[in-house]
């Protein structure tokens, strides 16, 4: 197997993960329909690997900080939003399906911005 050199400076340049970032929040908050949400965080990681212009490596170490941070940031403002309406019994539940969601959201997002750098890499050629 080769070498594989992370610049960490490569994979923050530009503004791929914060483009991503901003994509990611108000979709996953706006998940009325749960049937929805996984598409569209997918079609968001192949915008993700299509604007990220790198190697592989440095797309999807991109496109998993920013999905991770996403999820993230949008568990916390979930958290705020359920514990102050509903209270804390569904705060603790919210607690225990978000974090499958971040691990679900980060995965999707990955596999998406791998797809979207091989698509960006097909129609580059």
């Amino acid at each position: 197997m080769g070498d594989v050199n992370i610049n960490i400076k490569d994979v923050f340049k530009g503004n791929s993960i914060l483009l991503t970032i901003v994509m990611m929040i108000p979709t996953s908050l706006y998940s009325g329909d749960a049937t929805i949400i996984l598409p569209t965080i997918f079609f968001i990681g192949i915008i993700s690997g299509i604007i990220k212009n790198a190697d592989m490596t440095d797309t999807l170490l991109s496109s998993f900080i920013a999905f991770l941070v996403g999820s993230i940031i949008t568990f916390i403002i979930s958290l705020i939003v359920v514990y102050y309406t509903e209270g804390g019994f569904y705060a603790i539940a919210l607690i225990q399906y978000s974090l499958i969601n971040i691990i679900i959201f980060t995965l999707l997002g990955c596999v998406g911005g791998a797809l979207g750098y091989h698509i960006k890499d097909e129609l580059k050629n």
